[in-house]
C-alpha cells in the first residue's frame, strides 16, 4: 500500500540528457547518461541539489519503447554541451502527488497506478510526464528490495 502525500513543489533547474530506449535498455541508457552528466557538471562547476531523477514518456507501448530525460537537479541554471548532449532542463513547479516506493525497480508500476487512483479519486489529471528521484544506487546497493525511488507527478 502506498502513502500518496500531496504537496507544491518548487520548479528546479537540472543538466540533463534526452533519448530513447526500450525497457530492456534503460537501466543501461541510464547509466551512460548519469555519467555523462557528472562529467559536464564537473567540467564547468555545476553543483548538484539533490539525487538523479529520470522523466519517462511512452513512444509505443506495444514495444515498451520511451523518451527518457535524466540527469540531476542543480543548485543554480548551467549550460548545456556545445552538442547538446547534456542539456540544461527544468522540473516543473506546482501541485504535485508524490509516493516512495521501495524495491526493484520493475515493480515500479503499482506506485504509479497508486497515485494515478488517488489523482483520479479527486478529479484530476496528471499534467505531464512524471519523474522519479532515485534515492539508491544500484551500484553500490546491490539488494534491490531496498532501493528507495521517489515518484512525483504535477496534476491539476
Amino acid at each position: 500500500m502506498y502513502q500518496i502525500v500531496p504537496r507544491t513543489v518548487p520548479e528546479q533547474p537540472t543538466l540533463a540528457m534526452r533519448g530513447k530506449a526500450d525497457a530492456e535498455h534503460i537501466g543501461s541508457w541510464l547509466t551512460a547518461a548519469y555519467r555523462a552528466v557528472g562529467d559536464h557538471a564537473a567540467r564547468i562547476g555545476a553543483r548538484f541539489s539533490g539525487p538523479p531523477y529520470a522523466r519517462y514518456r511512452p513512444i509505443d507501448t506495444e514495444l515498451c519503447e520511451f523518451e527518457i530525460e535524466a540527469g540531476f537537479p542543480v543548485t543554480a541554471p548551467a549550460s548545456g554541451t556545445e552538442d547538446r548532449m547534456v542539456e540544461a532542463a527544468t522540473l516543473p513547479g506546482g501541485r504535485a502527488a508524490t509516493t516512495w516506493h521501495t524495491g526493484p525497480y520493475d515493480s515500479l508500476a503499482c506506485a504509479h497506478e497508486a497515485i494515478d487512483a488517488w489523482i483520479t479519486d479527486r478529479s484530476g489529471a496528471v499534467d505531464g510526464p512524471c519523474w522519479e528521484i532515485y534515492y539508491s544506487d544500484p551500484m553500490s546497493e546491490h539488494d534491490s528490495s531496498r532501493w528507495r525511488t521517489e515518484i512525483v507527478k504535477i496534476f491539476g
